[in-house]
């Protein structure tokens, strides 16, 4: 069977090399070698939008999250050039079809992926169609939920533990559990470090993004379980926080699921009960990509802390503090912090109280007291 006659959908975890798998059966089925890194090319696209393209001889690929929020109208247009046009792919040596791969394309969104699918029906799925497509993607999300039965799925897993130890290539100080995640599994990334390191001893492994998700979950997590009333210091440290993680060229549902993915691994962190609520809150997230009011990243994480926050079951700890430098500084004995000039009454946002007006756990509602000649009035404000 010739593999490049089939749409394919490589669906894994990341590292797991979908794109490396998709690579090699391109090579295998025209005998030839696709060099790396590949050609960078741009295509002009609506009046001054360029998008980058990487091309080899074979195929094309083109990154999902570089099309930013515009991914509806340029992932058409550059579909309907390569599939309709004869000369924009005539360098391909590739047979009839013209092969192009969707790389991460569970960051499309729902209007793009409908585009798509009109683009599929059209120049793929007849006998008699000028293209091919083909996708990887991280995990199955809505938008591809409509591109599925188009696609025969080819599921490619992470290398386990256990099969990673048993590599003859691989050397013994990199066959530890902590080499093997930090080369997600993959024996080529242990290669590349051997070219450096040829005993497989690293002074200091670099620092990953996954590592600042971590950092950031943790600090949450310890300041959202403690006993103490929040502030809206924790507002202002969660928008650094977001901007940060832009800083990271990464898109807005990219940074929900490393913040998710974070939270799992974190989970010894959280009661059973607590970690299932927070999943949920993080599933019902709107991730909008957004440099100048990332309002919704930032909404995502202060539902994340005020759910832990408010089904947790508080235990009288020292935990870090937020502060309003968005740092972290340990509890210290001492007096209150001042209130803003000008403030004269508590007040909240968004489910946080400030330290004089604390914000009951389980309903949400804050209590005050009124007293009238002879008569004592409790009244109730919903929060």
């Amino acid at each position: 069977m010739n593999c490049l006659s089939l749409p394919w959908f490589f669906l894994g975890p990341t590292g797991s090399g979908k794109l490396t798998t998709a690579r090699k059966w391109i090579e295998t089925a025209n005998n030839g070698t696709i060099t790396l890194p590949l050609e960078s090319r741009n295509f002009t696209v609506g009046d001054d939008y360029e998008a980058r393209v990487y091309a080899s001889p074979y195929h094309f690929e083109i990154d999902i999250p570089n099309l930013s929020m515009q991914d509806k109208q340029i992932i058409g247009e550059l579909l309907t050039k390569f599939f309709a046009s004869a000369d924009v792919l005539s360098s391909l040596r590739s047979s009839t079809r013209k092969l192009v791969i969707l790389r991460r394309a569970h960051s499309l969104s729902l209007p793009a992926a409908i585009r798509v699918r009109s683009i599929i029906e059209q120049y793929v799925l007849p006998p008699d169609a000028a293209g091919m497509l083909w996708i990887t993607a991280r995990e199955m999300t809505g938008p591809l939920a409509l591109l599925e039965d188009a696609f025969v799925k080819h599921r490619v897993p992470r290398m386990l533990h256990a099969d990673w130890t048993k590599r003859d290539d691989i050397p013994a100080p990199l066959k530890t559990e902590d080499a093997w995640d930090r080369c997600l599994g993959r024996p080529e990334r242990a290669q590349e470090i051997l070219k450096f390191f040829p005993t497989g001893d690293i002074p200091t492994w670099p620092r990953r993004i996954q590592d600042y998700y971590d950092e950031m979950i943790e600090m949450l997590i310890e300041q959202a379980i403690t006993a103490k009333p929040p502030t809206l210091a924790i507002v202002l440290w969660i928008r650094g926080r977001v901007y940060q993680a832009l800083s990271l060229c990464q898109t807005g549902p990219e940074i929900i699921d490393s913040c998710a993915a974070a939270v799992q691994r974190k989970y010894s962190m959280l009661e059973p009960q607590v970690f299932w609520k927070a999943m949920s809150v993080l599933t019902l997230a709107e991730p909008h990509t957004s440099y100048r009011t990332p309002l919704s990243l930032e909404a995502g994480l202060l539902n994340l802390f005020d759910t832990i926050r408010t089904n947790t079951v508080h235990k009288k700890e020292k935990h870090p503090t937020i502060t309003n430098t968005n740092e972290l500084t340990a509890d210290s004995p001492g007096p209150k912090s001042a209130k803003p000039a000008g403030l004269k009454k508590s007040t909240s946002i968004v489910g946080f109280a400030t330290n004089d007006s604390p914000v009951p756990a389980e309903s949400g509602e804050a209590t005050s007291t009124k007293k009238s000649p002879g008569k004592r009035r409790t009244a109730t404000h919903t929060a």
